[in-house]
């Protein structure tokens, strides 16, 4: 049985010196002694971490539901072929991409599903051509014609409290990106007067990995010249 202090993460030991990657599967409290799997790297010409989630499903073999988050480390091999390692410990999957990557000389590359991020995911105008997104107990408006940002909050209790601010206040846009738990979150804040208030007026909530970052990207730049903003993309 291979020492804990042995292994890179998880079921999974690295050998640096002969660029060897082995899994060791379970075995009580430990791993078994030998290794269910073993690849020695070949000269590789990219690494690949995919991340991803998607609605728990039953697994094919039975058992438990498999998780929403899911994982995969991809090296392609120059010659053709590729390593690929499905690892749910997101931690775990790291450290396999960066030991693999580094072992090449090569920069760890991220993506979302496997299957391809796909588009459709922007909010539609409505038929007043305003923008309308929500952000916890605010619904914010953003109208162009009047040239308008509403800001509507629901107090804890009872009401609404108002707000309203003119475009011309915006200094910038910013595209923001965030993970929480299995979900991911495009959202195009404006930054408004000297405070730099942060306002979202357009967002998308959905499962990890499915979004086009891209789509996102075109948009917020179209809003901004639109506005006649800077648009800063941190997604």
């Amino acid at each position: 049985m291979p020492d804990e202090g042995e292994l890179l993460c998880g079921d999974w030991g690295w050998d640096a010196v002969i660029r060897e990657l082995s899994h060791y599967p379970r075995k009580g409290k430990g791993h078994a002694d030998e290794p269910d799997a073993v690849e020695r790297l070949q000269p590789g010409r990219s690494v690949t971490w995919y991340r991803w989630s998607q609605p728990p499903m039953q697994a094919h073999t039975g058992g438990g539901p498999m998780p929403a988050g899911l994982s995969r480390v991809v090296a392609e091999y120059e010659g053709g072929g590729n390593l690929t390692v499905n690892e749910l410990d997101r931690d775990c999957a790291g450290q396999i991409a960066a030991a693999i990557a580094s072992a090449e000389g090569l920069e760890v590359q991220h993506e979302g599903a496997p299957t391809g991020r796909s588009g459709g995911n922007l909010p539609e105008r409505d038929e007043m051509g305003r923008l309308k997104a929500t952000s916890g107990r605010s619904d914010v408006v953003l109208d162009e014609v009047t040239g308008e940002v509403r800001v509507s909050r629901r107090k804890r209790l009872l009401g609404r409290e108002k707000r309203s601010y003119s475009t011309s206040e915006i200094r910038h846009l910013e595209l923001t990106y965030e993970v929480k738990g299995p979900q991911e979150t495009f959202a195009v804040v404006a930054v408004i007067g000297p405070e730099e208030e942060r306002v979202p007026v357009a967002s998308y909530t959905g499962f990890e990995g499915w979004a086009d970052p891209a789509e996102w990207r075109e948009f917020t730049e179209d809003l901004a010249r639109s506005l006649g903003v800077e648009s800063r993309l941190e997604a």
